[in-house]
């Protein structure tokens, strides 16, 4: 039985027609892509599904390069569910889920009570300290800087931990733990700058300066904006 050209063409129309049909026009790229590359992005959302994958791996990496965080929610509009280790593992690329699982450990890490952060201002490394007041020196693992565990400041090199106490003593002891602890200087003008929580994302409060930098590892956030996390020092949490 032979099929004539007209009938060939109909039948790849119709084909196309219903492939066309199949399909679904992502909310956020709008452009249309076959069932497959859609997926319920979170086990408690509701909504439809149809934000592509590509789109939530896009959501997913942005909002880790932007907070250095790994509490995500889900970019649906009014759907404030959060994206779980499996839903990510599940939904994005290869390539992503590596630097998320990376973070993930180095959250874990963090609020472990012997983990401590190096306090060499352009490092920007943390680790796990199990000796603890035992043995004060801590070692940076990544850039071999000396911080004192005790008084969680750079290592007091001319002072043991209980000549540093009696020093404290005969001087404002408050201002100097807030100024070892709690202050950084602009890598750009070098005034002193303090972190009252938030992000890692810090900016100069001198008016004429204005200086972007990242508080763990003093890198410039201009070039994080353009090139992404590579742009942190190696050493810091947030490079990836």
């Amino acid at each position: 039985m032979s099929t004539s050209l007209n009938e060939l063409l109909e039948i790849i129309r119709q084909l196309e027609e219903s492939e066309s049909n199949d399909n679904i026009e992502c909310i956020i790229c709008v452009e249309k892509y076959s069932k497959s590359n859609f997926q319920q992005i979170t086990e408690k959302c509701t909504h439809k599904n149809d934000i592509c994958n590509a789109c939530v791996d896009k959501h997913i990496s942005s909002k880790m390069e932007e907070k250095g965080d790994t509490v995500i929610y889900c970019p649906y509009d009014g759907c404030r569910k959060k994206i779980e280790f499996n839903n990510v593992k599940r939904i994005v690329t290869k390539e992503v889920f590596e630097r998320y699982d990376t973070l993930t450990l180095r959250k874990t890490l963090q609020n472990m009570p012997e983990f401590t952060w190096c306090k060499n201002a352009r490092c920007g490394s943390g680790q796990i300290h199990f000796e603890g007041d035992d043995a004060p020196i801590m070692t940076c693992n990544a850039c071999k800087s000396k911080s004192c565990y005790t008084h969680d400041v750079p290592w007091h090199e001319d002072k043991t931990c209980a000549e540093y106490d009696e020093y404290r003593k005969g001087a404002d002891a408050a201002t100097i733990d807030y100024l070892q602890r709690e202050t950084k200087s602009c890598p750009k003008c070098g005034i002193k700058i303090a972190k009252n929580g938030g992000c890692n994302h810090m900016t100069c409060t001198v008016s004429s300066c204005k200086y972007e930098f990242c508080w763990l590892c003093m890198a410039d956030f201009n070039a994080i904006r353009k090139n992404g996390n590579k742009s942190h020092q190696p050493t810091c949490q947030l490079y990836a």
